[in-house]
């Protein structure tokens, strides 16, 4: 058997960054994704994989060394392999030379034991062994036929999905997974097999059940489906099942995996689940694999069961055993037939299997499966949870800041019990929503509905519930995909999903869900764009309708609706397909033209171009010879016969010119001439004109010469892309490759989202790409061609933003719109926490960001004006504080009304205002404010009230390095400007000598070329975990600092902002990143004591490629201690890339690294930037984090921050952690790590070791 087709240990997964070298000298990065005794599978970058496809051009070597580090970092590894497969970005190889030293390193890495455990448990007694083996020979015996019949039902099943799949990519993967089941047929049976041989399991140390509320999600998936298969099993066969496992347990035959019988249906299962693994199937294949199993496997195994319990009598184990004692309870519930078990319809919790009590004799095993899954169930609620939970911190924030939500209903009503809901919502359910313009949402609907029954009232979990699902279809509507069709059916479901959620919060999470299932195949018949013919429409309306009328808790009525929108959808599908290759036909024929022109162009320049040759030929050609050879290509090839004599005629009259002697049969010429021309003449005849000329020049007299022409010499192959060749002397063709390299990335089946008309965006998929990618041809939802661009068309649209690749389209309408909703509320939350809710004006800590994102961009010269009311503290005494509030809006008014766009405007206290103006008419523009402030009339209860202000300008000075700088010299301008009486305005009056001190460093900063011939200073501050489950161990960050001409440090913050506003942040960030390489390389510290370190990358310096270059080659280099280092970006928002930016942060964790997003919460794109960069981490803008243990505001982020985060798979760092109490309110809201001076306060580098 081929050695890569099995492996006879268990494969470990691990994530060890790693280099894969060669016998040239060849050394190139790598990441070990898992191993075992025999080999590895290595996943590597596109730029390492387009290496070794040059390395290995002429072969695979036949030994290659896999070299990695320890994990302390003192040692080096090194494995010796053969290559035996490779894959896109990725490769596997078999191990050449034991080591057993480097196995027991990668165990210790992935926190193993340094020796493969066994794959099975020693039997206790010859009797045993005796049993367990005859038991499993009837096992395999029995299983073996039920394999081949199952495998060959597979490959069947996967074609059939295959031809009603939703996409070409899925069916492709369906075919793929067919091929795959059919070849590798007998394999998967061996590794069955070999599974079953031995039914005695040990203990699976690979997870622990603490950290399973970060398990990978399709892990999770595989485990649920695996386990809610052998829960069926074991309710179906239960009768013959517990006779078993009473006889087992007699014997003291027990496994340590959790499941309750060691021969029961999960060794079957484990064992397919073990073979299939190693094929790396989709999602999708799998699951077509996994039912197939269970129907002609699982559901079959009931003969083999008897057995087993004959083996087990016939060697005396309980053979009068007497059931009934046992079995009672269940004959009594047999009396009352349930439905059969389905796994779309379970609740995330341990289904509970219908066996008697001695069946749970195991009851550690059994309480730890069960465990497991509640871990599970909990994760599965997430999206729910967060939902719910970011709900209530925006209400807790609003009435931290003084705003009670209204109840609509009465408070000293009586909650309405949840079968008095459930008739309330029946009654609802049938009625139709209202199709108009602004339809009441579900939370008016059903509240309306409560309120008609008197002294009823919601109870707080189904108020919670009902918001949930009210803005999850506020978010569905909202969907830019859904066309007016799919929103109104999908409005009809409003009710029976609200219903479902009340029963079942799960429902976020159940991808099986058949009521998701409706939802998203409504969504595809309803696409915007789409049409449907009224047949599909009328079907579409009843089975809506069905639901709305049946449906009341009983989830099989959608079940049945699938199976019918299944065939709608085919028969659109069909339609789509049809259309689809009519198109690409049109394309192929329209390339292959090209192509054969291309062809005949290459043919005769190689024998005219840049020659003097005989007019004839050239009128020949010009006169259908040309487009004879374009069509003989297209439909007889270049290899064929009748292409090489149209070629010898050229090559025969050029003969002929040169030399009239030379030979040439003239009669076959003019004959194979004539009817070539008239095979392509409409009369059948070449032209007279033509006849004449060749005439001419063939029968003429030896002595006359033939009239010449000078053809023009071809163009010189300069090896570049003939498009991008074309185009080289665009001026723009520098900046458009980026975007034409990113077009040639587009693959079919993609969609682009088309923004020609932004009001009404058009989705479109690319069907076709020329084999040259100098053409693409996109479809609509029928199909039809509606753009055809060239490539550098499409990539100057691409880079003004008018087709944008949308890689979101093809997610399921349910999970885009769970997203969607996620987003909203915490968008809406951010609104809060950075506005002022009284007058819609930016609050200080938000103003304070945009000052500073004002020093760092330096758009223009602004001056900062601080504004302070007068007269307002009399109106608000004897007015009152409502007028004051109507008062104090009115003044926001009046300042936005003289705020030019995209300025911020403030309120900074209770009557200051802040606010940035162009510096060029600062005071005009102050002394315009004043007046419009003073000539506003302020009347309440019938009294007149004029309020004034005063007024401090300070315009961006040198000096001025933060925005707390700026806002402080803002005050003493607005006290000088007080001191001077109402209505005063007063420029600032810097100090001379903080600002002479200010200039000379911010000359430093700015003249900073070389910062190793400069007075840099590397100092760190630590961060540690604050729970077990936390991924990372103790971490330095790398605080970068700088001493001024007379000694004193420019620090932290100072440092960065003027490094940043002068251009040199990619200067210091190059050094940084190169310095500390050097550091870990020569230093060496303990991995225990430094685990690791973070680097700040700002968002300018990743837009330098340069940069991004140097990091990549810095951490390629042999030996670079790339385990050791993970990135924080700042200043994301500088990003002018964000794509470039994510592949470069993707490249780089394949090599190991991890990566940061700071400042979270700082600014509106926080949310937008988490989803489109490859973050590991968030770190919480220490604005937030300060106060979070007094602030009920900050403390409402802070856990929206944390919800969000953990959604979306990211872990969170708090930054500026000064107090305990501050410490134990971030352990609280569920932050994973802290960084401050409490924690630690800054210390020199070198102090670590």
């Amino acid at each position: 058997m081929d050695p890569k087709e099995r492996r006879s240990s268990t494969r470990q997964p691990i994530k060890l960054a790693a280099r894969i070298e060669t016998d040239d000298g060849l050394s190139l990065p790598c990441r070990i994704a898992d191993f075992c005794a025999e080999g590895l599978f290595i996943r590597y970058s596109s730029d390492t994989s387009v290496k070794l496809d040059r390395a290995f051009v002429g072969g695979m070597p036949e030994e290659l060394v896999v070299r990695f580090r320890s994990a302390d970092g003192k040692r080096s590894h090194e494995l010796y392999a053969k290559p035996v497969r490779r894959i896109d970005g990725a490769m596997g190889v078999q191990l050449t030379r034991p080591n057993p030293q480097a196995l027991d390193a990668m165990l210790q890495w992935c926190g193993g034991q340094v020796s493969q455990r066994p794959s099975s448990l020693k039997a206790p007694s010859e009797q045993v062994q005796f049993v367990l083996r005859q038991s499993s020979r009837a096992i395999i015996r029995f299983v073996e036929p039920l394999m081949a019949k199952c495998c060959a039902r597979t490959v069947e099943a996967l074609r059939e999905s295959a031809l009603q799949a939703g996409s070409n990519q899925l069916a492709n993967e369906y075919m793929d997974g067919s091929g795959l089941i059919k070849s590798r047929q007998k394999v998967i049976w061996r590794t069955m097999a070999s599974y079953l041989e031995a039914p005695l399991k040990p203990e699976q140390k690979g997870v622990a059940p603490s950290s399973l509320s970060v398990v990978d999600k399709n892990e999770f998936e595989d485990w649920l489906a695996v386990r809610v298969m052998v829960t069926r099993a074991d309710t179906r066969f239960r009768g013959e099942l517990l006779p078993l496992k009473l006889r087992l347990d007699e014997l003291a035959i027990a496994n340590r995996t959790g499941h309750h019988n060691p021969l029961g249906p999960a060794l079957v299962c484990e064992a397919f689940h073990q073979a299939l693994a190693p094929l790396r199937v989709s999602r999708e294949v799998e699951k077509v694999c996994l039912k197939v199993f269970e129907d002609t496997v699982i559901n079959e195994l009931e003969p083999l069961y008897q057995e087993l319990n004959s083996i087990l009598v016939r060697q005396g184990v309980l053979p009068d055993l007497d059931l009934s004692r046992y079995l009672s309870d269940q004959v009594r519930s047999a009396e009352k037939p349930a439905p059969p078990a389905k796994a779309t319809e379970a609740p995330p919790v341990e289904p509970e299997p219908s066996s008697p009590a001695p069946q749970a004799s195991p009851a550690r095993a059994n309480q730890r499966a069960g465990t497991d899954f509640r871990g599970y169930a909990r994760a599965a609620q997430t999206a729910f949870s967060t939902v719910r939970n970011l709900l209530g911190t925006l209400q807790a924030s609003r009435q931290a800041q003084g705003e009670n939500d209204v109840s609509p209903l009465p408070a000293n009503a009586r909650p309405v019990s949840p079968s008095e809901l459930q008739a309330q919502l029946q009654q609802l359910q049938t009625i139709t929503p209202s199709a108009s313009a602004s339809p009441e949402s579900l939370r008016e609907r059903v509240l309306g509905k409560i309120r008609e029954q008197q002294n009823l009232r919601l109870d707080d979990e189904q108020q919670e519930t009902l918001d949930v699902v009210d803005r999850f279809f506020k978010s569905v509507v909202e969907s830019p995909k859904l066309g007016e069709f799919g929103q109104s059916r999908l409005r009809q479901l409003e009710v029976p999903v609200l219903k479902v959620v009340m029963h079942n919060p799960a429902f976020f999470e159940d991808k099986d869900s058949p009521v998701r299932a409706v939802m998203n195949r409504l969504a595809q018949l309803g696409v915007k764009g789409g049409r449907l013919n009224p047949v599909v429409q009328r079907r579409v309306d009843e089975l809506v309708q069905r639901i709305a009328t049946e449906f009341e808790q009983d989830t099989g009525i959608f079940e049945q609706t699938v199976t019918e929108l299944d065939t709608l959808i085919d028969r659109q599908n069909l339609v789509y397909r049809r259309n689809v290759e009519r198109v690409t036909a049109a394309a192929e024929g329209a390339q292959k033209v090209a192509d054969s022109k291309a062809a005949v162009a290459e043919a005769l320049d190689s024998r005219l171009a840049g020659k003097m040759v005989p007019k004839a030929i050239i009128s020949l050609l010009d006169s259908g010879w040309r487009d004879l050879m374009s069509l003989t290509w297209i439909r007889q090839g270049p290899d064929s016969q009748l292409w090489q004599h149209y070629l010898a005629v050229i090559d025969s009259l050029l003969a002929f010119g040169e030399d009239p002697d030379s030979g040439v049969n003239l009669p076959e010429l003019l004959r194979l001439i004539q009817d070539g021309l008239a095979s392509i003449s409409s009369n059948h005849l070449p032209s007279s004109q033509i006849r004449e000329e060749l005439k001419r020049f063939l029968v003429r007299q030896p002595d006359s010469a033939p009239e010449m022409v000078q053809v023009p010499a071809a163009r010189p192959d300069t090896g570049q892309d003939p498009v991008t060749e074309r185009f080289s002397d665009d001026p723009d063709q520098r900046s458009l490759q980026r975007w034409m390299n990113r077009a040639r990335q587009l693959r079919t089946g993609d969609w682009l989202r088309d923004q020609t008309r932004p009001d009404e965006p058009q989705y479109v998929r690319l069907v076709w790409v020329a084999r040259s990618f100098s053409r693409f041809v996109f479809v609509n939802h029928q199909g039809m061609r509606v753009v055809e661009l060239e490539l550098p068309e499409l990539a100057r649209q691409m880079r003004k933003g008018i087709i944008v690749p949308d890689t979101q389209y093809d997610r399921p309408l349910v999970d885009e719109s769970i997203d969607r909703m996620v987003r909203s509320v915490y968008d809406q939350l951010s609104w809060v926490s950075t506005h002022d809710e009284l007058t819609g004006l930016l609050n200080r800590r938000e103003f304070e960001r945009m000052v500073e994102q004002q020093l760092v961009h330096h758009e223009d010269n602004r001056t900062l004006l601080h504004l302070d009311l007068r007269g307002f503290r009399l109106l608000s005494d004897t007015a009152g504080y409502q007028a004051a509030d109507q008062a104090l809006k009115r003044v926001a008014d009046i300042l936005k009304g003289h705020t030019a766009d995209g300025m911020p405007v403030a309120r900074l206290a209770d009557t200051e205002f802040g606010m940035l103006v162009p510096s060029e008419h600062d005071e005009l523009q102050a002394r315009q404010l004043l007046q419009a402030l003073e000539a506003e009339k302020f009347t309440f209860n019938g009294r007149d009230y004029q309020l004034s202000a005063n007024i401090g300008l300070v315009p961006e000075l040198p000096a001025l390095v933060s925005a707390d700088r700026w806002l402080r010299a803002s005050e003493r301008a607005l006290y000088n400007a007080r001191k001077q009486g109402p209505g005063k305005v007063s420029p600032y009056a810097p100090d001379s000598d903080d600002q002479g001190r200010q200039e000379q460093i911010a000359a430093r900063v700015a003249g900073l070329n070389d910062p190793n011939n400069e007075s840099m200073l590397l100092r760190c501050q630590k961060i540690i975990p604050l729970h077990s489950q936390a991924r990372l161990p103790t971490q330095y960050e790398i605080l970068i600092s700088m001493y001024d001409d007379s000694g004193g440090m420019i620090t932290g913050q100072d440092f960065i902002n003027m490094a940043e506003r002068y251009d040199r942040m990619q200067v210091v960030d190059r050094w940084v990143v190169g310095h500390m390489l050097d550091w870990l390389r020569e230093k060496a510290p303990d991995a225990g004591q430094v685990a690791g370190v973070c680097i700040n990358l700002s968002g300018h310096s990743l837009n330098d490629q340069g940069l991004l270059e140097f990091v990549y080659e810095k951490l390629s280099q042999k030996d670079a201690p790339i385990e050791r280092l993970w990135f924080e970006v700042t200043e994301a928002s500088a990003i002018q890339d964000v794509q470039a930016v994510a592949e470069f942060m993707a490249e780089m964790q394949e090599l190991g690294c991890r990566f940061c997003l700071a400042n979270f919460g700082s600014g509106p794109g926080s949310f937008e930037f988490m989803r489109e960069l490859p973050v590991d981490m968030i770190k919480i803008d220490s604005a937030f984090t300060a106060g979070v243990d007094s602030s009920e505001t900050d403390r409402a982020m802070v856990k929206s921050m944390v919800d969000m985060a953990h959604y979306m798979n990211r872990e969170v760092i708090a930054a500026k952690v000064e107090s305990r109490t501050v410490l134990d309110t971030l352990k609280q809201l569920g932050v994973d790590y802290a960084q401050g001076f409490l924690i630690e306060k800054p210390k020199s580098l070198d102090s670590l070791v």
